[in-house]
């Protein structure tokens, strides 16, 4: 018995392990857009993948995401102008700030 439960300890401290090394690997980033209800959705683009982002109080997220090169695109509002923009190379455990997005009128 006392040996299934050391084994059972080793297999957890294992797969514990394996998942906070994953973690220690994703990166997110975050951005502000102005004026604060100007977008109407905000898209991350990485390659041929797309994730939208989630609005906090006019500061829109993403978590966990690969690193790599992304780009943000805003779908705005009525009479904002949509905006594209990259957002440079994603470095591994980092979340970094992309800083403020002001929205032109059209």
């Amino acid at each position: 018995m006392r040996n299934a439960m050391v084994q059972l300890c080793l297999v957890i401290i294992g797969v514990s392990s394996i998942h906070a090394v994953k973690l220690l690997q994703t990166s997110s980033f975050h951005l502000r857009i102005f004026p604060l209800n100007a977008a109407d959705r905000v898209w991350a683009i990485h390659d041929k993948d797309s994730l939208e982002m989630i609005n906090v109080n006019g500061e829109y997220f993403l978590r966990s995401i690969t690193p790599g090169k992304w780009q943000v695109s805003v779908e705005a509002a009525q009479p904002f102008k949509n905006e594209r923009i990259k957002a440079g190379e994603i470095k591994p455990g980092i979340d970094e700030d992309l800083g403020e997005i002001r929205l032109q009128n059209r």
